[in-house]
């Protein structure tokens, strides 16, 4: 995946970060396909409401290994009705818009934002298990 554009925009700060909710706009595009590659050009805008911060991020996602693959990757899941590709994208931009709401002092949406409740309960776990591992690290 390339990551070309990412913005991060403070609109208001009167506002209870506790009380905002996430909403995301996507657009995603077949720009290219092989018999190997397929690209898929991507831009998520993620917005709160009552407006408070904006993220967009912009770029391509290349999946390779032939028909089987590309059909997997756009294959809708049942429980989300988002493309797994997206899945993919949105948790690799996650990190880059996570750092670019700590700059702009925002809150930062939730790694699971696109993710169905069961998939959301196992990114969490990921996570936890995750920072365990770090903090035994640095300890």
């Amino acid at each position: 995946m390339e990551l070309d554009k990412l913005e991060g925009t403070r609109i208001e700060s009167d506002v209870n970060p506790e009380l905002v909710k996430f909403d995301v706009d996507v657009k995603m595009d077949e720009e290219n396909r092989t018999n190997d590659e397929l690209v898929i050009s991507f831009l998520l805008t993620i917005s709160t409401k009552p407006s408070l911060v904006k993220f967009v991020a912009g770029g391509r996602a290349t999946v390779t290994g032939g028909r089987a693959a590309f059909e997997s990757a756009l294959t809708v899941d049942d429980e989300s009705g988002v493309p797994r590709v997206l899945h993919t994208i949105y948790q690799k931009v996650f990190t880059s818009v996570y750092l670019m709401a700590s700059l702009i002092e925002a809150p930062y949406p939730p790694p699971d934002l696109i993710h169905s409740p069961s998939q959301a309960a196992m990114i969490e776990d990921q996570m936890m298990a995750q920072a365990a591992q770090m903090a035994s690290q640095n300890a």
